[in-house]
This record gives C-alpha cells, sequence and structure tokens, in this order.
C-alpha cells in the first residue's frame, strides 16, 4: 500500500510496476511530451519536468521506499547533476554500466585539463590589474609628494637613490620598478633578480611559445600520471569482474543446458540496459569489442598464428577508423558552433528566435555526437586491454583462455545483437534524438554537397568538350 500515487500516474504505471516497465514509460513519454516536440504548448514544459521529477525518484530503489511510505516530501532527490562530468556519466549509461565499461572520464579528464591550462591566463589577468591598480596609486603618490616637497629635498633624495641606498621618505617607492619596466620586461626583470642564468632564460622563452609554463606542464604531467594510474586499476577491476561473469560458463561442463542459461542470462542483462540513456550504442560497442577480440584470439590458435595476425591487422584498422571518426566528428561540432557564432553576430532579419532555436539545437546534437565517439572510443580502447588480460594471461592454461574466448563470442554476440522491441523502436531520449537528428542533417548536407560538385564537375567538362566557334 503506497500512500501516494502521483508520481506512479505520471508515468502511467501501476505502483506494481517493475524497474524495467518504469523505465520504459519514462522512454515514453520522454520524446513525446519534450517541449521541442510541442510547439506552442504552454503546458509541455510542466509536464516534462512532472515526468522527469517522477521518474528520478521512482527509479532509485531508496527514493522509491521512502516515497511509498511517506510520500513526496519524504522523497526529494539530493542537488541533481551540478557537476559536469557526473552530469555527462549520465548521458551515456549512468551507473548502469559501470560493471561493464567502469566509469567514462573523458568529462573529467578536459575540465581538468582545461582548469590547468587556464589558470596561467587568469594570472597574468590578476597580476595586469594588480599592476594597473599600483600605477594608478603610484602616480597619485608622486603628484602629492612633488607638491610638498622642495627642490633641494627632491635632489638630495636623488643621490641615495642612484647610488642604489634607500634611505629617506622622498624616494619614489616604485623606483626599481619603473627602471624595470623601461629598460626591460617585467618577466625579464624579475628572472635577473631571482638570479636565472641566459640559458635559463632561454628556456623558459621556449616554454612560454609552447603556451604553457613549466609549472602548468608539471601538473600536467602528474595528472596524466594520476590519470594513467587510474585507468590501469580501472582495467583491472574490470578484468575480475568479466572474468566473474564469464565463470557461469567457463567454470561448468558448458552443456547445451547451461549455455543456454548463461545466454538468457545475458540477454536479460541486455533488457534492462538497452533501455539507458545510449544504451543500445554502448551495448553494441561492448559486443564488437569482445568479438574482435576473442574471434582474434580464437584464431591466432590455429594455422600457426597466421589467420590471428590478420585479425589484429583488422583490429588496428578498426581502431584508426574510429580515431578519424571522432576527430572529424570533433571538427563537424566545432565548424557548426562558429558558423552559428557568426550568424548571431551578424544578427539582421533572418536571425529570428526559431533560426536561434534550429541552430541551437543542431549545435547541440553535434556537440552530442562528438561526446558519443569520444566515449565510444575511450570504452573500446579500455575494452580491449581487460580483454588482452582475460585472454592473454600465461598464468592460466591455455586451454581455460581458449573457453573464455567461447564465452566472449557468446557474449558479445547477444550484445552486439541488441535491440528494443518494435513498440519501443523509435521512442529516444531527448538527447539521442538530438544527435540523431543532427546525424541525419549532416548526411543530408554531405549529400547535396557532393550532388552540387559532381554537377559542376559535369558542367566543367561539358563547357571544355564544347567546340570553339572558328574565326
Amino acid at each position: 500500500m503506497v500512500v501516494d500515487t502521483s508520481y506512479y500516474d505520471a508515468l502511467g504505471v501501476p505502483p506494481t510496476a517493475t524497474e524495467l516497465e518504469i523505465k520504459k514509460a519514462y522512454r515514453k513519454l520522454a520524446i513525446t511530451t519534450h517541449p521541442d516536440k510541442n510547439p506552442g504548448d504552454e503546458t509541455a514544459h510542466a509536464r516534462f519536468q512532472a515526468i522527469g521529477e517522477a521518474y528520478q525518484v521512482l527509479s532509485n530503489d531508496e527514493l522509491r521506499k521512502q516515497y511509498d511510505k511517506f510520500g513526496k516530501d519524504q522523497a526529494v532527490p539530493g542537488g541533481g547533476f551540478e557537476d559536469p562530468a557526473q552530469f555527462f556519466t549520465m548521458i551515456f549509461g549512468g551507473e548502469a554500466f559501470v560493471d561493464l565499461i567502469g566509469e567514462i572520464s573523458l568529462m573529467k579528464d578536459l575540465t581538468t585539463t582545461m582548469d590547468i591550462t587556464m589558470q596561467e591566463m587568469e594570472e597574468e589577468e590578476l597580476a595586469q590589474a594588480a599592476e594597473e591598480n599600483l600605477n594608478i596609486h603610484d602616480d597619485s603618490e608622486e603628484v602629492e609628494a612633488a607638491a610638498k616637497q622642495e627642490a633641494p629635498a627632491a635632489t638630495a633624495a636623488a643621490a641615495p637613490a642612484e647610488s642604489g641606498h634607500t634611505s629617506g621618505t622622498s624616494t619614489p617607492r616604485r623606483n626599481w620598478g619603473q627602471q624595470a619596466i623601461m629598460d626591460k620586461s617585467e618577466e625579464e626583470a624579475r628572472l635577473e633578480a631571482a638570479g636565472v642564468t641566459a640559458e635559463e632564460k632561454e628556456l623558459r622563452k621556449k616554454e612560454k611559445k609552447k603556451g604553457l609554463s613549466k609549472e602548468q606542464q608539471e601538473r600536467l604531467a602528474q595528472y596524466e600520471e594520476e590519470r594513467r594510474k587510474a585507468r590501469q586499476e580501472r582495467v583491472d577491476t574490470l578484468v575480475r569482474k568479466l572474468i566473474d561473469r564469464i565463470s557461469v560458463w567457463t567454470e561448468t561442463d558448458k552443456s547445451p543446458a547451461v549455455t543456454h542459461a548463461f545466454e538468457e542470462k545475458i540477454r536479460l542483462e541486455v533488457e534492462n540496459l538497452k533501455m539507458e540513456s545510449f544504451g543500445l550504442e554502448i551495448l553494441h560497442a561492448i559486443g564488437q569489442t569482445y568479438l574482435q577480440k576473442a574471434t582474434s584470439f580464437l584464431k591466432s590458435q590455429k594455422f600457426l598464428g597466421i589467420s590471428g595476425f590478420f585479425s589484429r591487422l583488422k583490429d588496428k584498422g578498426t581502431l584508426a577508423k574510429e580515431t578519424w571518426g571522432t576527430i572529424s566528428t570533433a571538427i563537424d561540432a566545432q565548424m557548426t558552433m562558429e558558423e552559428m557564432a557568426k550568424l548571431e553576430e551578424k544578427g539582421g532579419a533572418d536571425w529570428t528566435d526559431e533560426k536561434k532555436a534550429e541552430y541551437e539545437r543542431k549545435v547541440t546534437g553535434k556537440i552530442l555526437a562528438a561526446a558519443w565517439r569520444g566515449s565510444k572510443f575511450e570504452i573500446q580502447s579500455v575494452l580491449r586491454d581487460v580483454c588482452d588480460k582475460v585472454l592473454g594471461d600465461k598464468s592460466v592454461k591455455l586451454d581455460k583462455r581458449v573457453e573464455r574466448a567461447h564465452a566472449l563470442v557468446l557474449a558479445g554476440t547477444i550484445y552486439q545483437k541488441a535491440a528494443r522491441d518494435p513498440d519501443e523502436e523509435g521512442d529516444y531520449l531527448a538527447f539521442e534524438q538530438l544527435m540523431a537528428e543532427a546525424a541525419t542533417k549532416k548526411s543530408k548536407d554531405d549529400k547535396k554537397k557532393k550532388n552540387k560538385e559532381s554537377k559542376a564537375s559535369k558542367s566543367h567538362a561539358s563547357s571544355e568538350e564544347r567546340p570553339t566557334a572558328s574565326a
């Protein structure tokens, strides 16, 4: 018995609904009630927020128990996804995929690297502001001093200043600083005062040209080492979990009944995971990697490893293709952002609210596409290392590693073939739909561009073949 059913009513499910039923209901409502799908409907935003709030509570076991027992007031979620890295992780699978792929670190890595590289710029701005403030203060001091001092006093004050002594209150405070700025840059004066040699100065100049200070390079190197260790821990953890996951098949007699049970267990897992944000995409990426690595290993055991050699070449080719795909998608997103910025700056009658909203959707979709390609690259890179450790552990007998490879083929096939039911097909969450629209638009634009280039080429060829008039 629940004390309040308003959240269940918002999603259109009974209080006895399973986690999967709640997830499916939210998926369908998220797209049909999204404000972008209901232009002109002033209630769309409120309805979209209502189902989001309901799902956030009912999809969390602890919050759902509190809600069922005490109602809304006792089932308030935390502060939400204020951390960009946490929000980013939520978009691509959330916690549901942690046991399979670990935590995606792309956004965290980008954010940390940006914080380090932007630090110098912030410090330079602060230093410049402080210097301007100091100049203003000193100028006013000197004006005041000049008005009060008599010529003999000024002459007397000049002598010790020139000899390098600092006696008397009439000595200008920034005498040395002013001279340094006049004779050389502030940076050179500071280095000279610190006793830095000419060679060290030259080295620092080179570092400046690279755009990073020595401190920034050291911090980046330190973070890179931390990232390397974190990645290694992630791989080691996933290795243990994968071995445990497939052991329900590898540590048995592997009879047809056991094999069927193993496959059914994976299919049940897929039923839940495919409903997550970008769930299908992640499952397909996992399945592709498992199959590539497992089949490559199995082939390497035949024909003196020749077949395995060609499989490894194919694996490297796939990696190169994924790398280029990631880069090109990021470039496409950047170009679209620059295009929007130029149009917005230009303004005019053509830059309407509708046009702005259209570009915002396009930019968001392309950023998501670039983020997904980067995340997919990270996922598959990590899983390649995981599979290599699972299959290449020489402390384990070869027969057992062959069994592990067969288990990966069974699991990978199911992951790669994951699909939503016909009634679920086309029901995208907002993020997935934005990316799908951006991909469709890019495909159409590319086709138009090719057709235009083809027509231009034919027109040019035809003009060259046309005979010229005789004189």
